[in-house]
């Protein structure tokens, strides 16, 4: 044991807080249907104090299909009976003001989410779950090696290719879901789950018309300790964006320094932190003529050459890091060109004249004010101007009277 904590459970009023895999007549492969979609739920927490009271819980709610958990912790006062999933107050059609019903809390238990982990041929997770999560712990903070922990295999696992599985660890200290992120941000998890009201899905999926193929679903792995030691994590300074600086060529901050950080070497930085640095750095730097087909040629041969601990980057986390090359290039030319946008706007001249703040008709009413005004400012001028030419006239004829 190593504190008291709790879990938050939400449970449906019927839609099924899990997938439903059936296999149609005629069907090749299975289909898969989203979860539910539910508005209310009742709120409960379970109390625990360590990893076994955890896989207790959790083994539980793996068999109640209408049942979630959340990381956050109930608001006071609201209805556990029936209430929303919900972390801010909003305002309702009828103008009351629907509470809050979530709030954020440091957990003890640290949920992970692995989807789509590249299997190796030696591996085979159906039969051999320990292996599994053997291997993808391997892709984890060594903080994690060798912890016991709760795992389950997801939905899609054996209807879908590469390994997915979610794990449950417990921390010898609680963890806000901001420290979650800052940690495990070169972890290839799932980072929407560290959030207050997100749901957490564990509940056995539903087969229709088709057995399950995988024949154990969840379990505890044994390690040689209960809990992990989470090191000591910082929160991240608040960025403000600076100047664009023209490329100096200089080694420290281009796309050669990061190029070379990549793998397990003196200087390394692995190999996400290098990847994603690397690829901004160069896209900021040939920015609009970037030649990505060029970078990503060039990043792979990195990848694939650069030194690495096969224990801790494995062959098929090499070849994640490959695969995501391409969205990683497409989401930050997409993050240039939006910034690019930003830039062009906010340099654009303000008006001279500051734009309208009436309605069309307020406009009409005072053009028409405006122009009453204008033709009553006429007469005057008009009587002057007679009298005027009036007055010329006279003197004229005395003129010529007087010659």
């Amino acid at each position: 044991m190593s504190g008291a904590d709790s879990v938050t459970v939400l449970t449906t009023k019927g839609p099924p807080a899990t997938k439903c895999i059936t296999l149609p007549p005629g069907a090749t492969r299975p289909v898969i249907e989203a979860y539910g979609k539910a508005a209310c739920f009742s709120i409960s927490e379970a109390p625990v104090s360590g990893i076994d009271d955890l896989a207790a819980v959790l083994n539980s709610v793996e068999l109640r299909q209408t049942s979630f958990l959340v990381r956050g912790k109930p608001a006071e006062g609201i209805d556990r009976r029936n209430a929303r999933r919900r972390l801010h107050a909003r305002k309702g059609k009828d103008g009351t003001v629907e509470p809050a019903t979530l709030g954020p809390v440091a957990r003890h238990w640290i949920p992970l989410d692995l989807d789509s982990i590249a299997c190796p041929d030696w591996l085979d997770p159906i039969h051999e779950p320990d292996q599994a999560v053997e291997h993808v712990v391997a892709l984890l903070p060594e903080e994690f090696h060798g912890a016991t922990c709760w795992w389950a295999f997801t939905s899609g696992q054996g209807v879908k290719d590469g390994i997915r599985i979610r794990l449950f660890y417990w921390a010898d200290r609680p963890l806000a879901d901001w420290e979650l992120k800052q940690w495990l941000c070169d972890s290839p998890v799932d980072h929407s789950i560290f959030a207050p009201a997100q749901p957490i899905y564990v509940a056995k999926p539903l087969f229709v018309d088709m057995p399950d193929p995988v024949p154990i679903r969840s379990g505890i792995w044994r390690g040689d300790r209960d809990a992990i030691t989470p090191p000591v994590i910082e929160k991240p300074k608040r960025h403000v964006a600076a100047p664009r600086k023209p490329f100096s060529g200089e080694p420290g901050g281009g796309y050669e320094y990061h190029r070379d950080r990549i793998g397990d070497h003196g200087g390394g930085g692995g190999f996400f932190a290098p990847i994603k640095s690397a690829v901004a750095s160069w896209i900021g730097r040939e920015w609009p003529e970037a030649d990505t087909a060029w970078l990503r040629t060039d990043l792979e041969r990195a990848i694939r050459e650069a030194p690495r601990d096969p224990a801790k980057h494995p062959d098929d986390y090499i070849e994640i890091r490959v695969r995501d090359l391409d969205p990683l290039i497409a989401a930050i030319l997409a993050l240039e060109a939006a910034e690019e946008a930003e830039r062009r706007q906010s340099s654009e001249c303000e008006p001279t004249y500051p734009a309208p703040l009436a309605t069309v008709e307020e406009a009409r009413e005072r053009l028409a004010k405006a122009l009453d005004e204008h033709v009553a400012s006429i007469g005057p001028h008009m009587a002057a101007r007679a009298a005027y030419r009036a007055d010329l006239k006279r003197w004229r004829e005395q003129t010529s009277m007087a010659a």
